[in-house]
Parts: C-alpha cells; structure tokens; sequence
C-alpha cells in the first residue's frame, strides 16, 4: 500500500502560475514541477503581462534542461478570423518542444489535435466538466487531461479521475462564483467577456439579497465574493486521490506570490511523503507561521477549502469586501532575493585539456550526455604560461548560460597560453552543443491547418421555438410555437406523463444546465418515460451530448447557447453529434452572419429572453438562511444603482441562475430579416406571466409573417408593450471583447 502511495506522489506535480519570465523563474527554483502561460493573446488573463513567442521559447528551454514542463494556456473562446493564427503560433511553440495546451474553444481543441498530434490537450476549466459522462467524448476530442470546474468535490473527481484520464485540480488562489466558463455578466454589463480573459468581476461588487416576497433577505453586502482557496489542511486527501497535477492560480499577481505559494505547497507535499513513510502516526499538521506567511501573499481577505467538502453555503463567502489585503514587504523582499534573481541552472561535469601545439579541448557531461568540444591550438607561453586554476576560473564562468560547473577537472603541461577570448568562445561552443543535444528530442514537425468544413443548409423559413419553465408558459406557448422546450420541473412532469402538447408541433425536455453526480440519479429514474413521450432533448454542456450520444435515446438533440460555437471548427465538432445548434450570446449579428451564413439551417437564433448572466454550485438563497431543499424560488439581487437581477434558485439541481435584470430582443432589429433562413428563432421565458409570453410570441409571428416596414413595426410594437421593463437588443450590434 506504502509503494502505491508513493507512485502516486511521484507521478503528481506541482503546477504553478507565470504572468511574465521573472514568475517563471521564480517557481522554477520554488519547486514546480510545471508551469502554465500565455503568449500575449488568447489567453484568459489578458491583462497580465504575459509572454512574447521568443520568451516563451526561452521558457521551454529553461525549463526542460530542468526536466520541467510549460502548458500554454489559449482557454478563451476564438473568432473565425482569429483561429489561424492562433493554430500558427501553437505549431511554432509545438516544433519548439511545447509541453501541452489547456483549451476551452471546442474549435481550437479539434484544429490542435490535427495540427499538432502530440501535443498534450488539457481541457481547462472554463470547459466547466462537471461529470465523468464527458470523459469519453473529450479524448475522441483528444485530450489527455481535465481540469475539472472547481465547484466538484473530491468524490466528483475521483469518478473522473476512474475513466482513464488526467485530472489537474486547483489547490490554492482566487474562487469564482460562476461555474468558469459560464459567467457572461462582466460581458453583458460591461461588454468584457470572462470568456474572453477581460472579466470586470461584478461579483466582487455589494448587492442587497431580496427575498420572494420582495423582503431585504441580506442587506448590502458581497453575496457573490468568494473566499480564496487554500488546501494545505487536506492536502494529504487529494494526494491520496491520485489526482495528477495541483494547481495553484494566480497568473495576474506577482512573481513573488508565484515564487512563494510554491514553496510552501512543495514542502508540504514533500512533508506529505515523510509523513507518509512513517505510517501517518501524528495528525496532518501545518505550521502556524507559514500559513501566516502564506495569508500575507496576496490572498483576498479569508480563505477556505473550497468545493472538495462543501456544495455551496455561507462559510464560502466573504460577504465582505474583497479587496486584497497586501503582502508583507520584508516576506517578499526574502522571496525575490531568494528566488526571483537567478536563472535556475543544470550542473555540468567537465575537463579540459591545453597543451602547446595542440587543439584546446573541452568536455562537457551532463545526464550522461557528453559533448566535446576543439578550439584553437595553445601557444607556447613567451612570459607566464597558463596555470589550471587560470583555466579553471576562465571556463567556469558560465554567466547567463544554462549550465553551472559542478567538478571542472584541468590538464595542462604548464607551458601553454590561449587567449582569454579564445577560452571564452570554447566554453560557449561546448554549452551550446550541450544545450542543444540535451534539448533535442523537443523538435517536432506540425501539421498544416485544416479549414473546417460542414454541408451547407438553409431553411425556408424560421420555426418559432420557446423555452418555458412554468405550466402557464406552457399552456400559452403550446396553441403557438412550432416547438416548446420544456425546463425545469415541467420535465418530471413530462416523465410522469402529466404534461403534453395539446397543439401541434414539437416537445423536447431541456436537460440541467450543469450536470452533476445528482443529475444523472435522476434522469436516470425518467429517461426511459421521458424519452418516449418527447421528440428532443435540449444540451446545454458537453456532458449531455456525451450521455445522448452514448444513449442513442432515438430522439432530436439541440444545444444551447452555453454550448460555445464562436469559429467554424467548433461548429464542425459539434455539427455531427446533435441536431441543431444555437448562436451563442456573446458574438454580434454581422459575426454570425460572416461565419454561419451558409449553414442557418442548422441553427436557432436567440431572439428573446433574459440572459443567463451566472450559472453558479453557490446559492444566494442558502447564504442568506433561507435554504429547504425544495422547489423552485425567485429571488434578486440589487446592485449599487438599485438595478435588479432575477436570481433562479433551482433546489432541483441545486444552482443558480443570475439573469439579466431586462430581457434581451431583436424585434427591432433591421438585420433579423437576414436571418430568415435559419433553422429556427428562439424565445426564453423566465418570470413572464402566460399572458406576457403570449403577446411576445404573437409579436414574434407577426414579424415572421410580416409582408411590409409597416406589419414589422406594429408587431414590434406588441413586443414591447408586453416587457414593462424594457429591453436590451444584447451583444447582437456589438460583439463582446
């Protein structure tokens, strides 16, 4: 047991973050066995100063004489225009000896996979898996690794760690509220995509929680700020969990903070393993100084364990303002001193030869690696002839290179002279040829990129499909919509054979928005029923296509917008595993159009309905008391300029939903008409009352159905009487950033 234990120590590693070359270095000599980067674009932390191409070459030559990795992180979501040279620049940095990628564009994983078969795909955790049902199509996709969303607890993962495949899991940093990945609320507030690595963070803002009744359920607080994660307490848990790479966040602050969060982790989980060896016969313990340390790095103001043993709930809150609470100057001047001054380097063997009349030789060894190396011939000495320790002080000056002289051994005949410029030039042959023998088994040849290609198809005319949560939406859609979707409760409803069209047309149930381990006990007790008594099934993440997949349930699959297709080779992976798709939020009408034209026919256009700003494991109700388990309820939160944001409380899977405090419609919109050939216009009803969601469909048909300008305004017009709150027409004139 003590070996297996151990095997599974040595085969984890430490995994630390790099927002510039000084960080780099920095958690090198800390202690990580791996380091994650971006390259100045596309990556999901723009604002951090990030790596040139060239430095990231640099990088992977440090690192690999070290026996270390790098992962390139491009984990946002990539325009049509974009995708290139972003496939470019990865197959440059893959022939330099790029150790894997962590992605969440589902195109960029695909075109990667072509272009550069070896290298490793990580999929990040803006991906938000949250099962081990997406394990199987994920390594069709060709990953190797997940990182999981943070919001699993350690069982979650042990299940997906059980289907084969890497996991990278998060031991320490900053928290989002959001599951990552699914947070469009800096995007539809300020126009800066999380997706996108310009998050504003509007959760680290106060709101006042309102309860059902319109009752102040919180007052002013920071309902949505999460505390930071820190690990240490049951790091001997995840290390039990075989869980391969432990991550620590944190590209956006300091090379000290990369430095010293490493060092702490890396001598706990070599503590780990002494601890281990002596049959854990004392209780885990951490130092009371270096977790005070620790605290002074930058860490917002508490921490906490995290998802691993908590759902959701109070005690992951700050409810207080998040601000960082600084770092202790004399701790950091240690840090930087310590460990952000030098290049980390390998030590070498050597021996060198200079005799009069003969070539100066030197002999570098390193690994069992060894290279030689001839200069110019030595001189008979006319005044003082070279002595060894002469030679030896002039070779072992290895100055910026990779390498230090550990053992330099000297032979000379005591008679010789050579140059200081010529010893100098020999030293730097010889460690060039070292470098370049040990580093060369990093050059790899990739593949040219691929375009995406997918069978054109258009419609003739747009059908009216509804997404509706309560029985009253139901009822008023069904003498309406060509296809209702059915969410939430009304799809036990539909398994229970309680709930059905009466009008024509189609029925597909919507399955969770995020799917977890109590998601599939129970779709499990309906799918059967529920499948009979439907025509499709309604995806929102990667985890459900996978199940219908897997299933073959014989029924139509649709995905959702959260199912991110911003490029054409998203749109050619996820083309043969569903039916049809929908555009996503965040891109503008005339990007839809420029990428998707030719295919609409597979596509639905989101034309109404409130945005889903947050889906989130935390739940506002319970962090103010209010939680029974039970039911569906409406709470909202109001911001500083009194603005309220409808907050879904589904005890059924137990998330919320934050949506935007308008709806969002395209009524008025001239460049609708160019989108009359796609596969269908999709309207999402919320909080609507039956009556509302009637006129607004109406509306809708009007403007389908509309012959002139004239037909057009009036039933815009319609629309908008029914939404006394107004409306928003979203990212659909401008994309987000």
């Amino acid at each position: 047991m003590l070996r297996l234990l151990l095997w599974a120590f040595f085969m984890s590693e430490l995994l630390a973050p790099a927002g510039n070359p000084q960080a780099l270095i920095g958690a090198l000599n800390a202690g990580a066995d791996a380091v994650y980067l971006a390259a100045d674009r596309f990556g999901a932390r723009a604002y951090a100063d990030n790596f040139t191409e060239e430095e990231i070459i640099e990088g992977l030559k440090m690192a690999h004489l070290l026996h270390k990795k790098i992962y390139l992180t491009v984990n946002i979501l990539t325009r049509q225009e974009e995708l290139s040279e972003l496939i470019a620049m990865v197959s440059r940095l893959y022939e330099a000896g790029l150790d894997g990628v962590i992605v969440q564009d589902l195109g960029v994983l695909t075109a990667l996979h072509e272009a550069c078969p070896e290298l490793l795909l990580h999929a990040s955790t803006q991906m938000s898996i949250t099962s081990p049902e997406a394990v199987p199509l994920l390594k069709t996709l060709g990953c190797s690794r997940v990182v999981p969303a943070r919001e699993l607890s350690l069982e979650e993962i042990r299940a997906i760690r059980a289907q084969g495949i890497e996991v990278e899991c998060f031991i320490h940093g900053a928290m989002c509220y959001a599951y990552s990945g699914r947070c469009l609320m800096s995007s539809f507030l300020g126009g800066r995509s999380g997706n996108r690595g310009r998050c504003a963070g509007p959760c680290h803002l106060p709101y006042e929680v309102i309860g059902e009744t319109g009752e102040k359920a919180l007052s002013r607080c920071y309902p949505l700020a999460m505390k930071d994660l820190c690990v240490l307490t049951i790091l001997p848990e995840l290390l039990d969990a075989n869980i391969d790479s432990f991550k620590i966040e944190g590209r956006m602050k300091k090379p000290e903070y990369a430095a010293g969060t490493t060092v702490f982790y890396r001598k706990y989980i070599d503590r780990y393993v002494e601890w281990d060896k002596k049959g854990r016969k004392t209780h885990w313990k951490i130092d009371a100084e270096d977790l005070e340390e620790l605290e002074s790095l930058y860490i917002r103001t508490d921490l906490s364990t995290g998802y691993y043993h908590e759902r959701n709930g109070r005690n992951l809150i700050t409810m207080k303002e998040p601000g960082y609470a600084g770092a202790d100057q004399k701790l950091l001047e240690t840090i930087h001193d310590r460990y952000l001054t030098q290049t980390p380097k390998v030590e070498i063997q050597g021996k060198a030869v200079v005799r009069t009349g003969s070539r100066i030789t030197l002999t570098c060894t390193a690994e069992g690696t060894e290279v030689l190396s001839e200069g110019v011939p030595a001189q008979q000495a006319k005044n003082r002839p070279l002595t060894k320790e002469d030679i030896r002080e002039k070779l072992t000056r290895t100055g910026e290179s990779s390498f230090d002289f550990d053992h330099l051994e000297v032979e000379t005949d005591g008679a010789s002279f050579v140059p200081v410029s010529d010893l100098n030039a020999l030293r730097r042959d010889a460690l060039s040829k070292l470098e370049d023998t040990l580093l060369s088994r990093d050059h790899r040849q990739a593949k040219p990129y691929r375009e995406a290609k997918c069978p054109a198809s258009k419609a003739a005319k747009p059908c009216l499909a509804s997404l509706v949560r309560t029985r009253e939406q139901f009822e008023a859609a069904d003498g309406i919509c060509d296809l209702v979707i059915a969410d939430g409760n009304l799809v036990n409803l539909i398994g229970e054979g309680t709930l059905s069209r009466k009008g024509k047309g189609e029925l597909y149930a919507a399955l969770p928005p995020v799917y977890r381990k109590s998601d599939a006990a129970q779709y499990a007790k309906i799918s059967g029923n529920l499948c009979a008594r439907v025509d499709g099934l309604y995806v929102r993440n990667l985890e459900e296509i996978a199940i219908c997949q897997e299933k073959d349930y014989h029924v139509k699959v649709l995905a959702g917008p959260s199912v991110y297709l911003w490029n054409r080779k998203a749109l050619e992976t996820v083309y043969s595993l569903v039916d049809a798709m929908t555009f996503p939020l965040e891109l503008s009408g005339r990007e839809l159009e420029s990428t998707f034209s030719d295919v609409f026919g597979k596509m639905f256009l989101p034309v109404y309905g409130r945005a889903p700003l947050m889906i989130s494991a935390g739940c506002v109700r319970k962090t103010a008391g209010q939680c029974d388990h039970r039911g569906e309820h409406w709470f909202s939160l109001e911001d500083r300029k009194n603005v309220r944001f409808p907050v879904l409380c589904d005890c059924l899977h137990c998330t919320n939903t934050i949506y935007n405090s308008v709806p969002t419609s395209l009524h008025a919109e001239d460049a609708l008409l160019r989108f009359l050939s796609c596969r269908g216009f999709l309207l999402s009803f919320t909080d609507e009352s039956g009556d509302q969601v009637k006129q607004i469909l109406r509306g809708y048909c009007g403007l389908l159905d509309a012959s002139d300008p004239a037909e057009r305004k009036r039933a815009g017009e319609r629309i908008a009487g029914a939404m006394p709150a107004g409306y928003t027409t979203g990212h659909f004139r401008k994309g987000a950033i």
